[in-house]
């Protein structure tokens, strides 16, 4: 249970804050002003900015992660196993003309 508590307080100081930079810039006031009227010490504004900031621009970024492949599973109804560029498909019997097409357009983009 702690760490459920630890989360949600960090969300919720996630979200103040989120809520505190957002009416900074929409204040139209530069945030020197807004933090001295707003009793908010301008450091602290500018570190969870930056930390909302770097927090957005991770989630945005192409995250890629390794998968190990396992063996392949053979089925008695594949009709054809496709390789190319050393990448493999099985295309089953009753596969449709859509499916074969994207298959191999997926296989020869490999």
């Amino acid at each position: 249970m702690g760490k459920d508590l630890q989360t949600l307080n960090r969300q919720n100081k996630l979200a103040l804050w989120a809520g505190r930079i957002s009416e900074c810039r929409n204040s139209g006031q530069n945030v020197k002003v807004w933090c001295r009227e707003n009793g908010i010490c301008e450091q602290t504004y500018y570190r969870w900015q930056k930390r909302l900031f770097e927090m957005a621009q991770a989630q945005q970024e192409v995250q890629f992660a390794e998968v190990t492949p396992m063996q392949p599973v053979r089925c008695s109804n594949v009709a054809i196993t496709v390789r190319i560029s050393g990448v493999e498909a099985d295309i089953h019997s009753g596969a449709d003309a859509a499916t074969v097409e994207a298959v191999l357009r997926i296989l020869k983009s490999c």
